[in-house]
């Protein structure tokens, strides 16, 4: 028979999703499962992947919690049964307003019909799939050259979010007194009311005060940074600097004031924002941040 047969008392153990590489929870994954540590790390990079395929289920069963401790989460399932697909959130954002032909791409690549692709585009995230791993990888491959486009993957059980105030709203009274007791508070450098939050305690927040705050998944946010002020640098020296940021013409930038408010970085992750505001800091140069908005045909 050429079928697998499933083996008594051993299991597959898949890495579904990791909220960050760690050194740590690849020791604690090679040690509990007679594993070679580098190829571990290498799973971490690609993950999801299958990290054995067949390893004691008392071994499993034991690292589990361990891991979801580390923000690690793996799937156990016998050896040699069928694999489960692992699924994740696929967000695909417009970088400028979508043109037709973008929208009739997207339309024929997911059988989606032009007015939903449409709408969805102009969601809060852009539009939000549930896909395979591998679905989601080769659509990533298929928009690659569409450079009003980009596709942002998160694994759901790995997702932090942010609660963001809806434009115009104000913390009211109530919802602080919740974001106080579930021990949240206001983000300084993307201006969030609460940061970190899992996906079951965003939902509470949500249902009770969804009127007030959006909570946005961290894998799909995007930042833009903006000169707020360079104290340390002659006049001069920051237009050339600003110049080689931006489109603007130094004529501009050599007038009083004007560099400050001008765009330096478009489209960061979490991570590249905060790498960028760091590195800007150090050469004297104060930032401003700011999430992105979803382009609509309002925009300039």
């Amino acid at each position: 028979m050429s079928a697998k047969r499933k083996t008594s008392g051993q299991v597959r153990v898949t890495l579904v999703s990791a909220a960050e590489q760690s050194g740590v929870a690849a020791d604690v994954i090679a040690s509990h499962l007679g594993l070679d540590r580098l190829a571990v790390i290498r799973n971490f990079v690609r993950q999801p992947a299958v990290l054995a395929e067949a390893v004691p289920e008392e071994a499993a069963r034991h690292l589990a919690p361990l891991l979801s401790a580390m923000g690690v989460t793996i799937r156990i399932e016998p050896a040699g049964s069928p694999e489960t697909a692992v699924m994740v959130e696929v967000a695909i954002q417009p970088v400028r307003v979508p043109t037709e032909a973008t929208i009739g791409r997207l339309s024929s690549h997911l059988r989606i019909p032009p007015d939903a692709v449409r709408a969805g585009l102009h969601g809060l995230n852009g539009m939000v799939l549930s896909l395979s791993a591998r679905e989601a990888d080769a659509l990533r491959r298929a928009l690659r050259r569409d450079s009003g486009l980009r596709v942002a993957i998160s694994r759901a059980p790995a997702a932090r979010y942010d609660l963001f105030l809806r434009r115009g709203c104000t913390l009211t009274p109530e919802l602080a007194t919740l974001l106080r007791r579930l021990g949240l508070s206001r983000c300084d450098f993307s201006g969030a009311v609460g940061a970190g939050l899992d996906a079951r305690t965003a939902q509470v927040v949500m249902e009770r005060h969804g009127d007030l705050v959006d909570a946005l998944n961290r894998d799909f946010q995007r930042f833009d940074l903006f000169l707020a002020a360079g104290h340390d640098l002659g006049r001069p020296d920051l237009a050339d600097f600003v110049a080689t940021r931006s489109r603007i013409r130094r004529e501009r930038l050599l007038a009083p004031g004007g560099a400050q408010g001008v765009r330096l970085e478009a489209g960061l992750t979490r991570a590249a924002a905060r790498r960028f505001h760091a590195d800007y800091t150090a050469i004297g140069l104060e930032t401003r941040i700011a999430l992105v908005a979803t382009p609509t045909s309002s925009d300039p």
